[in-house]
């Protein structure tokens, strides 16, 4: 995206995680300030195309959430497929806010597995349903295909200078920002290592494709506005044009100076940008502001009229939300550009969006005990004009793209503003327990326990399990007893300088999930239907009106276009799953294996029980092993034909487990 773009029923923030055409989601990361459940529960959908339950059954993390400690708790109970990361030390000086609202989304073609697009967005808003329904917001985003790097297409290079940009940001967060954020759940299972190391390797095609400075940028080693007139200049080749005018806006001010006078930030951006040639010294300056909200530019209008600076309010697009639409003023943005009364043209445009407020820790300090995370574009706009008519094009209008009008202004003299309530940051919830997942282990001969996959950390005392029955677990073998089924995510109790805390720590099951649902028992034909469309999510689990797990058949009359489900009986009904599963293993990408064994084990586990396994497992004196064909090189890809490499290792050693969970291991062969 090299400009603004407006449109009746543009897209909203959520909708903005939903795949391309013919992709899938695989992972995320995303940076702001606050989410709700809402807004979370829906852009997870859209993100992965799948239902809550099939995430919950999958088990998998699609998005990982980097928000300000201040934000609520979002669970992977109640949110299957997020995971938002604890903040590891409340009182670190890092960062005063993570305050960044920024996306990194990678995902994967659904039928070409070399084919991948990578996106960035670029929010003023906060990741809220508030955010869609109702404030005035901006985003900005791009997309990188993998097609589009084959072809070397020159149009792509300046995007993927973008992508990587973000993902150095991003890369800053996975590692803790500083001791910020607790990060060892990132790494809590191989099939999350994996899906974030393939989106890396995206990234880094992208790297060696990108080609000019990035657009985007942070305020992790300078403030935005000592970045922001190189940002202009690169956007504009190079050159330092002086525009005749600047519009800013922002959702939040600081307070009025105790000595009196206009605001410092907005004065300081004037300051700067006419400094480095940027604007004139005669520009018409036009500041948008909240007028229900907008802290010291209520008192400061005057101050502010004398300086030249005219307040107005924001206002809501026509074009994209009708009039008189009640919505308030969020966004945080900058416009510049060229006016003359011979022409209709915005002339040399530039537009700055980005998370950081016009305050002081949002926009002229670096991040730190006394400033924010803070992350923004700066682009041209080319092609705008100021004023609409019958022969122009609305959607080039710049008042139909900014919430910005230039026909009411409030008068130094009126009291139209209101300052609002101050700013309140609430108390941190969501902190790290010293332990990040237990591991749920079940044996015949003892009970379950939760095991810690890392040793209690000294600090840490007193650490407690709860039981459902809000009762401490008893401590055995590096782990808990738990004498009940298998929890999701489990409450734990600890004791830290002084302090008893309390969190939900998720539990990973035998197959690698997290926080996933317990899996139903399945018989032959729907352990099939759990691996026929890989890699697509198995459809939900269904049960019928006896509770006994079998999928539902189609309505009478329709036509089932599923694949063909093994036969009726025991012997048939498992050769034919045999086949259907070197048939479709056979023609796997090398790359999809370790995820399809890591299907296969999990969907024929829970086939154990199932009358044609228990069949071959008392077939005769010794049994038989159905599974004995899989072993077989034509039934297995080239790439795993043999234990000699990785991948045959990795399939000889599911088919090992899978059969000790049958009771056919050691059995002769078909």
């Amino acid at each position: 995206m090299n400009g603004l773009h407006a449109r009746a029923g543009a897209l909203s923030l959520a909708q903005h995680f939903d795949a391309p055409e013919g992709f899938v989601g695989c992972f995320g990361w995303v940076c702001g300030f606050s989410a709700d459940s809402p807004f979370i529960s829906e852009v997870a959908e859209r993100f992965t195309t799948w239902t809550p339950d099939q995430r919950a059954s999958q088990g998998r993390v699609a998005l990982a959430l980097f928000l300000d400690p201040s934000c609520p708790t979002l669970s992977m109970v109640n949110h299957p497929g997020v995971l938002h990361l604890p903040v590891a030390h409340p009182g670190s000086r890092t960062c005063r806010l993570v305050h960044a609202k920024v996306a990194l989304l990678g995902f994967r073609h659904a039928e070409r597995p070399d084919a991948w697009c990578v996106r960035l967005l670029v929010s003023t808003g906060n990741w809220t349903r508030q955010t869609v329904e109702d404030s005035l917001d901006l985003a900005w985003r791009l997309d990188v295909f993998s097609d589009d790097i084959a072809a070397r297409k020159d149009a792509s290079r300046a995007a993927c200078a973008d992508i990587v940009a973000a993902h150095g940001l991003m890369n800053a967060l996975r590692q803790g920002l500083g001791g910020v954020f607790d990060v060892r759940l990132l790494r809590a299972t191989p099939q999350l290592a994996e899906d974030q190391a393939l989106v890396d390797r995206w990234i880094s095609q992208c790297a060696r494709h990108a080609a000019g400075k990035p657009r985007f940028f942070d305020s992790r080693s300078r403030s935005l506005l000592a970045q922001l007139p190189g940002k202009i200049r690169s956007a504009d080749d190079g050159r330092a044009v002086a525009r005749n005018y600047i519009a800013m806006g922002s959702g939040f001010y600081e307070p009025a100076p105790a000595s009196g006078g206009a605001p410092r930030v907005p004065m300081a951006i004037l300051e700067t940008l006419r400094g480095e040639g940027l604007l004139t010294l005669s520009c018409e300056t036009d500041l948008f502001v909240n007028r229900l909200a907008c802290q010291g530019v209520a008192m400061s209008v005057r101050a502010l009229d004398e300086r030249g600076v005219t307040v107005r309010p924001a206002a809501a697009p026509s074009l994209l939300f009708g009039e008189d639409n009640a919505r308030t003023l969020h966004a945080k943005f900058l416009f510049s550009a060229h006016q003359s009364a011979r022409s209709a043209r915005c002339s040399s445009a530039w537009v700055y969006l980005g998370s950081g407020n016009l305050t002081e820790p949002g926009f002229t300090r670096r991040m730190g005990p006394d400033g924010n995370l803070e992350a923004g574009v700066v682009f041209c706009a080319d092609g705008l004009v100021w004023q609409g008519g019958a022969k122009v094009d609305a959607s080039r209008v710049v008042s139909h793209l900014l919430p910005i009008q230039r026909d009411e202004a409030v008068s130094p003299d009126s009291a139209a503003l209101t300052a609002g309530p101050p700013y309140e940051r609430p108390p941190v919830t969501h902190l790290a327990p010293p332990i990040a997942w237990l591991v749920w282990t079940e044996t015949d001969d003892c009970p379950s326990r939760l095991v810690s996959p890392e040793p209690l950390p000294a600090q840490a005392t007193q650490f407690q399990v709860l039981g459902p029955d809000e009762q401490p677990c008893p401590a055995a073998d590096g782990g808990f007893v738990w004498h009940a089924p298998m929890p999701r995510q489990v409450r734990c109790r600890w004791t830290e300088d002084g302090q008893v805390h309390n969190a939900e720590i998720p539990v990973v099951d035998a197959h690698g999930r997290i926080a996933a649902m317990p899996l139903q028992p399945l018989g032959i034909e729907e352990a099939w239907w759990q691996l026929a469309d890989f890699p697509q999510p198995p459809p939900a689990d269904a049960e019928d009106a006896d509770g006994d797990g079998a999928a539902d058949p189609p309505p009478q009359g329709a036509i089932d276009t599923r694949p063909a489900a093994p036969g009726s009986y025991p012997v048939r009904q498992l050769m034919e799953l045999v086949e259907q599963i070197a048939a479709r293993q056979t023609a796997l990408d090398e790359r999809d294996w370790a995820a399809w064994c890591r299907r296969m084990e999990q969907t024929l586990t829970r086939a154990k029980d199932s009358p044609a396994v228990a069949y071959f497992r008392h077939l005769g004196a010794a049994g038989l092993n159905p599974l004995s064909p899989l072993r077989q090189a034509p039934f297995r890809p080239g790439y795993a034909e043999t234990a000699d490499t990785a991948a045959g290792l990795l399939y000889e050693q599911v088919l090992d487990r899978i059969e000790a969970q049958w009771g056919v291991a050691g059995m002769p062969g078909v």
